[in-house]
Protein backbone atom coordinates (compact mmCIF):
# COMPACT_ATOMS: atom_id res chain seq x y z
CA UNK A 1 0.00 0.00 0.00
CA UNK A 2 0.99 3.66 -0.76
CA UNK A 3 2.77 5.54 2.30
CA UNK A 4 -0.25 8.06 3.60
CA UNK A 5 0.56 12.00 2.79
CA UNK A 6 -1.74 12.42 5.89
CA UNK A 7 -2.23 10.30 8.91
CA UNK A 8 -5.11 10.09 10.93
CA UNK A 9 -7.06 13.59 9.75
CA UNK A 10 -9.84 13.85 11.85
CA UNK A 11 -13.19 11.95 11.31
CA UNK A 12 -11.17 10.34 7.79
CA UNK A 13 -8.23 8.66 9.00
CA UNK A 14 -4.89 8.59 6.75
CA UNK A 15 -5.33 10.15 3.15
CA UNK A 16 -3.32 8.77 -0.27
CA UNK A 17 -1.72 11.01 -2.31
CA UNK A 18 -4.00 11.27 -5.68
CA UNK A 19 -3.24 13.84 -8.31
CA UNK A 20 -1.12 16.68 -8.58
CA UNK A 21 -2.66 19.68 -10.22
CA UNK A 22 -0.46 22.21 -9.28
CA UNK A 23 3.23 21.80 -7.72
CA UNK A 24 6.15 24.24 -6.09
CA UNK A 25 9.57 23.03 -6.31
CA UNK A 26 8.11 19.38 -6.23
CA UNK A 27 5.30 20.07 -3.30
CA UNK A 28 2.07 19.95 -3.78
CA UNK A 29 0.08 23.10 -3.37
CA UNK A 30 -3.05 21.79 -5.60
CA UNK A 31 -4.03 18.31 -5.16
CA UNK A 32 -6.23 15.45 -4.85
CA UNK A 33 -6.07 12.55 -1.92
CA UNK A 34 -8.21 9.53 -1.17
CA UNK A 35 -8.97 7.90 1.95
CA UNK A 36 -9.43 4.14 2.57
CA UNK A 37 -12.79 3.93 1.13
CA UNK A 38 -11.60 5.56 -2.28
CA UNK A 39 -13.40 9.12 -1.21
CA UNK A 40 -11.62 12.34 -2.62
CA UNK A 41 -10.70 15.30 -1.19
CA UNK A 42 -9.17 18.63 -2.84
CA UNK A 43 -6.52 19.84 -0.48
CA UNK A 44 -4.73 23.59 -1.11
CA UNK A 45 -0.74 24.01 0.33
CA UNK A 46 -1.93 27.34 1.98
CA UNK A 47 1.33 28.15 4.48
CA UNK A 48 4.91 26.74 4.04
CA UNK A 49 6.97 29.75 6.10
CA UNK A 50 7.18 28.65 10.22
CA UNK A 51 4.87 25.52 9.27
CA UNK A 52 3.40 23.65 6.84
CA UNK A 53 -0.63 24.06 6.67
CA UNK A 54 -3.78 22.83 4.18
CA UNK A 55 -7.03 22.91 3.54
CA UNK A 56 -9.21 20.17 2.50
CA UNK A 57 -12.46 19.01 1.59
CA UNK A 58 -14.33 16.60 0.38
CA UNK A 59 -14.81 16.57 -3.70
CA UNK A 60 -16.18 14.45 -6.35
CA UNK A 61 -15.78 14.37 -9.82
CA UNK A 62 -18.62 16.74 -10.99
CA UNK A 63 -17.22 19.57 -9.02
CA UNK A 64 -13.59 18.67 -10.49
CA UNK A 65 -14.73 19.14 -13.83
CA UNK A 66 -16.02 22.35 -13.60
CA UNK A 67 -12.83 23.30 -11.93
CA UNK A 68 -10.73 21.87 -14.91
CA UNK A 69 -13.08 23.16 -17.31
CA UNK A 70 -12.70 26.53 -15.62
CA UNK A 71 -16.15 27.01 -15.31
CA UNK A 72 -15.89 27.02 -11.15
CA UNK A 73 -13.03 29.01 -9.35
CA UNK A 74 -10.28 27.32 -7.59
CA UNK A 75 -11.83 29.04 -3.96
CA UNK A 76 -15.71 28.67 -4.98
CA UNK A 77 -15.17 25.00 -5.06
CA UNK A 78 -13.70 25.27 -1.52
CA UNK A 79 -16.24 27.95 -0.05
CA UNK A 80 -19.36 25.52 -1.86
CA UNK A 81 -18.21 22.26 0.51
CA UNK A 82 -19.99 22.87 4.09
CA UNK A 83 -17.59 21.76 5.95
CA UNK A 84 -13.88 20.69 5.60
CA UNK A 85 -10.58 20.25 7.22
CA UNK A 86 -7.21 22.19 8.37
CA UNK A 87 -4.31 20.38 8.60
CA UNK A 88 -0.84 21.96 10.00
CA UNK A 89 2.80 20.11 10.60
CA UNK A 90 5.33 21.78 12.50
CA UNK A 91 8.76 21.94 12.04
CA UNK A 92 9.23 18.34 13.40
CA UNK A 93 7.12 16.69 10.74
CA UNK A 94 3.71 16.33 13.63
CA UNK A 95 1.07 16.61 12.30
CA UNK A 96 -2.05 17.86 13.62
CA UNK A 97 -5.99 18.36 12.11
CA UNK A 98 -9.01 19.47 12.86
CA UNK A 99 -12.71 20.12 11.26
CA UNK A 100 -13.83 23.32 10.27
CA UNK A 101 -16.87 24.62 8.83
CA UNK A 102 -15.81 26.47 5.08
CA UNK A 103 -17.89 29.73 5.60
CA UNK A 104 -15.55 30.15 8.72
CA UNK A 105 -12.31 29.56 6.82
CA UNK A 106 -9.89 32.49 6.78
CA UNK A 107 -10.39 33.95 3.04
CA UNK A 108 -7.10 35.25 2.85
CA UNK A 109 -6.47 31.34 3.00
CA UNK A 110 -7.98 30.55 -0.39
CA UNK A 111 -7.05 31.87 -3.97
CA UNK A 112 -8.69 34.85 -4.75
CA UNK A 113 -12.35 34.82 -7.19
CA UNK A 114 -11.82 34.75 -10.42
CA UNK A 115 -8.45 32.33 -9.67
CA UNK A 116 -8.74 29.33 -11.72
CA UNK A 117 -6.92 26.02 -11.86
CA UNK A 118 -3.53 25.98 -13.29
CA UNK A 119 -2.47 22.82 -14.72
CA UNK A 120 -2.24 20.45 -17.76
CA UNK A 121 -5.94 19.93 -18.48
CA UNK A 122 -5.32 16.97 -20.88
CA UNK A 123 -4.21 15.02 -18.09
CA UNK A 124 -5.95 16.18 -16.02
CA UNK A 125 -9.71 15.42 -17.79
CA UNK A 126 -7.83 11.33 -18.48
CA UNK A 127 -7.40 11.03 -14.62
CA UNK A 128 -11.30 12.29 -14.29
CA UNK A 129 -11.84 9.74 -17.20
CA UNK A 130 -10.35 6.95 -15.16
CA UNK A 131 -11.56 7.62 -11.91
CA UNK A 132 -15.31 7.86 -13.17
CA UNK A 133 -14.46 4.46 -15.02
CA UNK A 134 -13.42 3.36 -11.41
CA UNK A 135 -16.57 4.35 -9.85
CA UNK A 136 -18.82 2.90 -12.56
CA UNK A 137 -17.31 -0.47 -11.94
CA UNK A 138 -17.13 -0.46 -8.48
CA UNK A 139 -21.05 0.36 -8.47
CA UNK A 140 -21.56 -2.28 -11.13
CA UNK A 141 -19.40 -4.43 -8.78
CA UNK A 142 -21.67 -3.37 -5.91
CA UNK A 143 -25.05 -4.35 -7.53
CA UNK A 144 -23.67 -7.87 -8.97
CA UNK A 145 -22.42 -8.36 -5.58
CA UNK A 146 -25.91 -7.42 -4.11
CA UNK A 147 -27.68 -9.85 -6.35
CA UNK A 148 -25.87 -12.73 -5.01
CA UNK A 149 -26.59 -12.00 -1.82
CA UNK A 150 -30.54 -12.04 -2.63
CA UNK A 151 -29.94 -15.19 -4.90
CA UNK A 152 -28.09 -17.11 -1.81
CA UNK A 153 -30.77 -15.56 0.77
CA UNK A 154 -33.46 -16.94 -1.29
CA UNK A 155 -32.03 -20.53 -2.03
CA UNK A 156 -31.17 -20.55 1.62
CA UNK A 157 -35.03 -20.35 2.77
Amino acid sequence: MKKSYFENVTEIGNLYLEYVFYEFEQEPVLFLCRDEYANIYLCLCIDIRYEQSWVIVPCNIALLHLLIEEKMDIASVFLSRKKGWKIIMDICGNEKSESVQMKDIDRLDLPKEGTYIRCDKEKAEMYLWKRAFEEEMKRNYDVVNESDMSINSLEAA
